[in-house]
């Protein structure tokens, strides 16, 4: 029944008490006792690993429960015998109420029904968004799900264990089956006979995981009865510390339980696994970014909920009772009736107190004898509205300052020292720099991203994270590459700084996939390059398949097609291997109006140049076979928009600058082995990373001779790991 992990936890045990569709006919044949702890057993719901078999039965009063007998307790048994008491003291609101227990069998209510993993099994898998289960339906879920975690978390009952065969679709409403918290005295090789997949957060599935702690022995520790025997202050210090430790362990095991939750849902969703890959290794890869599939789930706040659920970072994660409060707002529980006489007051302490009372009526609902999603069910939906503003947003009508700086005529020769997150070395800082460093990401570093208002730097997710900051500075964009490794649909997500929401717009459907993203100057709308692979001589390659264009403000994206991929791949294959796909892989920029947008592109004697077309309809309005490559993860025009840089230019290593209006050059700037260009400092330097010495690189500043005139970081990194550095101008 357990399986072990990759990351060393032990699966949690499978509980069954519903007729599912495996068990639709209860097995009769008697393998055992009639009857246990007076319990009448009439039948096999369920025949697990060392002797533990789920039973049909009835009670003396006549009522039908699932009793779950522990045949050889030596090899298989609860791990904490004060669980099943504890539990059915609490009775959390929204579970399966546990009745009875004694030494070998824990006695459950039968609910009516089957799982949310029967229901899914028995209709098909969906990838569109929407889902395979109606929305209202799925909201529904997810209330009185989230409700029941909130429950058990507070009655301090943690893990709940939910997956998709604990979820009960009784006749009153999903139902949360916990899961009885067992031991093995003598383990096998595996242990789950569940059908289901593991989901495992991603924080055990790092190398420095360490095995769940239970926040609630029942037993003291041999450590706490040697610390009973020392002195009083030893004492109350150990036992202090082993506070923090079970504090800190029960905030852990609870994130754990969110997680699955979010997981929970997005497959209900779906009708498969979020976490589904064409290989075990590129799925286990996902699990560790929390990269889930919520392609199914229709936009708005359950949708962002999810995702903030999700977060690989357990610290980042609402808990369960603030993701009730949030899904409870989102549908409209919360709002007291309007007072028309007084104006609107600002939200606060006393909007967030009618929240926990709005909570605590969903929870009363369902501890009444009616499941929050039976309550739900009789009122109509609300409106499709916007994501939740938090309490502490900006007020809509406030305005956007964008960072200013007054630049010198030259940089600065030195800045402020300022220490980068994640250890990953020092950037270097002048008030009158007209850039600043606003993401950072080395090798497989985490994801940085700083906030314009206060310069503090946060962490976002893994190195598998794009992110890009608005050049106004308001805004956030990202989304996780690793979709690109499967075939979900991409979403872009949106962080607006001045008013707090967040939101997602689908660009891309499979076959179609996006590695990049970029600004336009005004800030009001994202380019996307989106690719396509194709097996050539061999091996599969990427190609460009066009753009897509999100507008902001509308919240809408629009693909459109371009060639530029179909010639390389039709080149590649009748070079028969001479001609690399990879090497010609085109990325899209914008113009500085944004009316047009930019790429390199496959010449006619098999070189690189620059080729310009109509943002709106991919039209061709000019090509520059002579330019080279354009280049960089910024802006590749300078700030006046007049110039543009190019490389693969000149025989020797070295970036070119054009005139933006006729495409003559300007300036061959020498660049050094190792060195990549980052983008523009201002109209005549230049923003490169070079090699320093072993395990350093430095960030520079150069002129248009190539020289070097100011550091801007130095960071720790190898000659061969990606540097993805990005300064946002003003």
């Amino acid at each position: 029944m357990n399986a072990t992990r990759p990351d060393g936890e032990t699966a949690e045990p499978e509980t069954v008490n519903v007729r599912s569709a495996e068990s639709e006919t209860v097995d009769v044949r008697s393998t055992g006792p009639e009857s246990v702890g007076g319990y009448r057993l009439t039948g096999r719901l369920r025949v697990s690993c060392c002797g533990v078999v789920d039973h049909l039965a009835v009670a003396p009063s006549g009522r039908k429960v699932v009793l779950r007998r522990y045949g050889r307790p030596a090899d298989r048994r609860p791990a904490d015998p004060d669980w099943a008491e504890r539990m059915r003291q609490a009775a959390p609101v929204g579970t399966v109420a546990v009745l009875d227990s004694g030494a070998d069998f824990v006695v459950t209510e039968y609910v009516e029904g089957g799982s949310l993993a029967d229901q899914s099994a028995a209709r098909p898998p969906t990838e569109g968004v929407g889902g395979s289960m109606a929305e209202p339906a799925l909201r529904r879920l997810a209330i009185a799900t989230v409700t029941a975690l909130a429950a058990v978390h507070r009655a301090g009952l943690a893990p709940a264990g939910i997956r998709p065969s604990r979820v009960l679709l009784g006749p009153d409403g999903p139902r949360l089956l916990c899961a009885v918290p067992e031991a093995h005295d003598q383990a096998g090789a595996s242990h789950d006979t569940s059908p289901e997949p593991a989901w495992t957060a991603p924080e055990q599935l790092r190398p420095d995981a360490h095995p769940a702690i239970d926040p609630t022995p029942s037993h003291p520790s041999p450590q706490a009865r040697t610390t009973a025997q020392r002195t009083t202050a030893q004492a109350e210090a150990a036992q202090a510390r082993a506070a923090a430790q079970a504090e800190a362990a029960g905030r852990a095991v609870m994130a754990v339980d969110v997680y699955r939750w979010a997981v929970t849902v997005a497959y209900a969703a779906a009708g498969r696994d979020p976490f589904a890959a064409d290989s075990e290794g590129r799925r286990l890869a996902r699990m560790a970014e929390g990269a889930a599939s919520l392609a199914a789930v229709p936009q708005g706040g359950l949708r962002d909920l999810l995702a903030d659920c999700l977060a690989d970072d357990p610290a980042a994660r609402p808990t369960a009772e603030e993701a009730l409060l949030r899904l409870v707002e989102e549908t409209g529980l919360a709002a007291p009736p309007p007072d028309l006489a007084a104006p609107p007051k600002p939200p606060g302490r006393h909007r967030r107190a009618l929240l926990i009372a709005a909570a605590g009526v969903t929870i009363a609902l369902v501890a009444g004898g009616t499941s929050a999603a039976l309550t739900l069910a009789s009122a109509p939906e609300p409106a499709a509205r916007p994501a939740p503003r938090p309490a502490a947003a900006a007020s809509p009508t406030a305005a956007w300052t964008p960072r200013s700086a007054s630049p010198l005529p030259t940089p600065p020769v030195q800045g402020t020292e300022l220490a980068l997150p994640g250890g990953l070395g020092t950037a270097y800082e002048h008030p009158a720099d007209p850039v600043r460093l606003t993401s950072i990401r080395v090798a497989e570093s985490r994801r940085y991203v700083r906030d314009p208002r206060t310069g503090a730097f946060a962490d976002i997710g893994p190195h598998t994270v794009m992110a890009e900051q608005s050049p106004d500075g308001r805004w956030l964009a990202s989304f996780n590459t690793m979709y690109a490794a499967t075939g979900d649909h991409l979403a872009v997500s949106f962080a607006d700084r001045l008013t707090g929401e967040r939101f997602s717009v689908p660009v891309l459907r499979p076959p179609y996939q996006s590695v990049a993203l970029s600004w336009s100057r005004d800030s009001g709308r994202v380019l996307l390059t989106a690719q396509r692979f194709a097996e050539v001589n061999g091996e599969d390659a990427p190609f460009t398949a066009g753009y897509v264009i999100v507008d902001v403000a509308a919240r809408t994206a629009r693909f459109v097609p371009t060639t530029d991929g179909d010639e390389v791949e039709q080149a590649a294959r009748a070079s028969e291997g001479r001609l690399k796909p990879i090497e010609f892989h085109a990325e899209y920029r914008w113009t500085p109006d944004g009316r047009s947008v930019i790429s390199s592109f496959l010449t006619a004697e098999w070189g690189q140049g620059v080729r310009v077309r109509d943002a709106n309809s991919g039209r061709v309005t000019r090509m520059m076979h002579w330019t080279g490559e354009v280049q960089g993860v910024a802006d590749w025009y300078s700030p006046s928009g007049d110039k543009l840089i190019t490389g693969g230019c000149s025989k020797t290593l070295a970036a070119c600058v054009w005139k933006a209006a006729d495409a003559s050059r300007l300036h061959t700037v020498p660049l050094l082995k190792g060195a990549g260009f980052v983008g523009w400092y201002d109209e005549n330097h230049l923003i490169v990373v070079v090699s320093v010495e072993k395990g350093q690189r430095g960030v520079f500043v150069t002129d248009m001779a190539g020289k070097p005139v100011r550091v801007l970081a130095m960071l720790k990194a190898a000659d061969d790991v990606v540097v993805d550095v990005r300064y946002t101008r003003g």
